[in-house]
């Protein structure tokens, strides 16, 4: 009984062993999810929006008081009397009250700093998942690609086989049977081409989902649905308001804008409070003793009358990199406007390639049957056979080809929408 259940014991062990090692097939969505996770370059950007967000919150502090706390000892021989020890103690605070506004804006562009920090990330998110995308049906086109060329060796094995049987019936000449032997090294030499890029593709896309290059990969065949190409005026303000590198650019315009204003308040003058507290002692035990103590308050007034040029060259160069902000807002706005237009503009041709390769592909399918039967009856002949059925192998790559990219494209229209 003892070893009945040591056997079941390593049967169970040995099948969840099996099943945390399954390579099941991953869809789309799983794609991006582990990609979200584990995308090696994303989470760089997360450290990097994590320190620009800190960098922008620490301008915070200028706004608080400052306040600082001392206790010191020492002891010392005044001519040969002997050692006499001395303790002291510190207290002291400044707040800035006004400073032309300085601080204020400084506040202002902190704000906007920290909000275009979490638009860099979300743009850094909308670019990962494009690339996964991207990555994902460019491997299913690879992988579809290497099945055409799977099933074309097939069909010249075929041909091949069919025509050496000709030949020694007589109905085929020598010439054809080295004809279709050669097909069937140049469908071989496809296989071959296509098992490397299939390779290079998975590797592609595991460094892209944050996994080991050689990782093995099983995508899961995605249904297809036709993909709805909108008008350019249905698009355009979504993609205006929402795409993250323009508001990004955006946000740079506001911040430039708050750099002028900080700088202008070197024109201005400024305003302080200040208080202390210090007391000293003989013993440590007193230097907090009120009869001792010295406490002051005071407000502060300053004006910088003359600096040589540097507040003016400040606020001069501010204004500068504000102009630049703005027509480089400007610039990037007509170049999305001209990319959102070539993107719908390409999907259009490709919608349409689908529907004439689909449309070729049946044609091919039929006249590549129909060739078979007459080269099997002798009415027509192995180049013409040969042809067609390259003819029949182009239709298919070409379908599966333009069907993938115009899921790509789709992809990048969603990207500059700003969408996932």
């Amino acid at each position: 009984m003892r070893s009945y259940f040591i056997e079941l014991l390593l049967i169970f062990l040995i099948s969840l062993s099996g099943f945390g090692q399954s390579n099941s097939p991953i869809t789309l969505d799983d794609c991006i999810r582990i990609g979200l996770e584990h995308n090696q370059s994303l989470r760089i950007n997360r450290f990097e929006t994590d320190r620009s967000v800190s960098q922008a919150k620490s301008n915070i502090g200028m706004v608080l008081p400052v306040v600082n706390f001392g206790l010191s000892g020492s002891t010392r021989d005044v001519s040969g009397t002997g050692w006499n020890n001395g303790y002291s103690s510190s207290l002291s605070l400044s707040q800035n009250i006004w400073d032309g506004g300085a601080w204020w804006n400084t506040l202002k562009s902190a704000k906007v700093a920290q909000d275009a920090a979490s638009i860099q990330y979300e743009s850094y998110e909308t670019n990962t998942i494009y690339q996964i995308k991207a990555a994902y049906y460019t491997y299913l086109s690879t992988q579809q690609l290497l099945d055409v060329y799977h099933e074309n060796l097939n069909t010249s094995e075929y041909q091949h086989q069919l025509t050496l049987e000709r030949f020694k019936l007589g109905a085929a000449s020598q010439n054809d049977t080295l004809r279709t032997r050669v097909n069937i090294e140049r469908a071989r030499l496809q296989i071959v081409n296509g098992e490397l890029d299939l390779q290079s593709k998975s590797r592609n896309l595991n460094i892209i989902l944050g996994r080991d290059a050689n990782a093995p990969l099983t995508l899961a065949e995605p249904v297809w649905q036709a993909v709805e190409v909108p008008a350019l005026d249905q698009v355009l303000d979504e993609v205006l308001t929402s795409n993250q590198s323009l508001q990004l650019l955006g946000q740079n315009k506001e911040i430039t804008a708050y750099s002028v204003k900080i700088a202008k308040a070197g024109y201005m003058p400024s305003l302080g409070l200040s208080a202390s507290y210090s007391n000293s002692a003989a013993a440590i035990g007193d230097v907090f003793g009120e009869n001792t103590a010295t406490k002051s308050a005071g407000v502060s007034l300053s004006w910088n009358l003359f600096n040589g040029t540097r507040t003016s060259r400040s606020v001069e160069q501010g204004k500068i990199n504000a102009k630049l902000a703005v027509e480089n807002y400007e610039l990037s706005e007509r170049n999305l406007r001209k990319e959102l237009a070539q993107t719908l503009e390409q999907m259009d041709a490709l919608k349409e390639s689908v529907y004439i390769s689909q449309l070729i592909l049946t044609a091919s399918e039929q006249d590549l049957l129909l060739a078979q039967e007459q080269y099997k009856i002798g009415s027509l002949s192995i180049l013409d056979v040969l042809r067609i059925t390259a003819s029949y192998e182009d239709a298919k790559s070409e379908l599966i080809r333009t069907q993938h990219n115009l899921k790509i494209a789709e992809a990048g229209l969603l990207q500059l929408m700003g969408r996932r």
